[in-house]
């Protein structure tokens, strides 16, 4: 069983407020700050594809959001990420490893979404964190693995392999 010293303690509790962070990001900015959570070569893929570095992650939520904007009811989509069994490991000083599994929960138009039968997704994700004296613990690399993919056409063009 893994464990910390007091010194690592405080840092996997920053590392996990980070994700959480990125997850409230996610569900109420679709994204569109995510990239101030990031290293400046921070390598981001979604679905396969790999955006790096800042300019590229907040030009793929732009783009997103503006899908968003022209195909979804009411220019909406009501998204939740649920974050669990994170996992910390340290490679060193200044660079760590978060494993987790998203449960996303989305659908479009406005809250309440009705009729939800089940996760949109759900996936096992990895982000390398890597620590700023500046900036604190950032995220240096992103990817997950979809485990179970729901029935919704808009998450689906981002997420599923061509």
């Amino acid at each position: 069983m893994p464990g910390f010293d007091q010194a690592r303690v405080g840092d996997v509790l920053e590392i996990q407020q980070l994700i959480l962070e990125w997850g409230y990001d996610l569900d109420i900015t679709g994204g569109s700050k995510v990239a101030k959570l990031c290293t400046d070569d921070c390598d981001y893929k979604v679905g396969g594809v790999q955006h790096l570095g800042p300019d590229a992650i907040t030009k793929f939520y732009a783009a997103r959001n503006e899908r968003v904007r022209t195909q979804q009811k009411d220019g909406v989509r009501t998204q939740r990420h649920t974050i669990t069994n994170p996992r910390v490991s340290f490679q060193g000083a200044q660079d760590a490893t978060i494993e987790f599994l998203i449960v996303n929960y989305s659908a479009e138009g406005k809250a309440p979404a009705l009729n939800l039968v089940g996760p949109t997704i759900i996936a096992d994700c990895q982000m390398k964190c890597r620590f700023d004296s500046a900036r604190g613990w950032l995220i240096a690399s992103f990817d997950s693995q979809p485990v179970f993919i729901g029935n919704d056409p808009f998450l689906n063009a981002s997420v599923v392999k061509k």
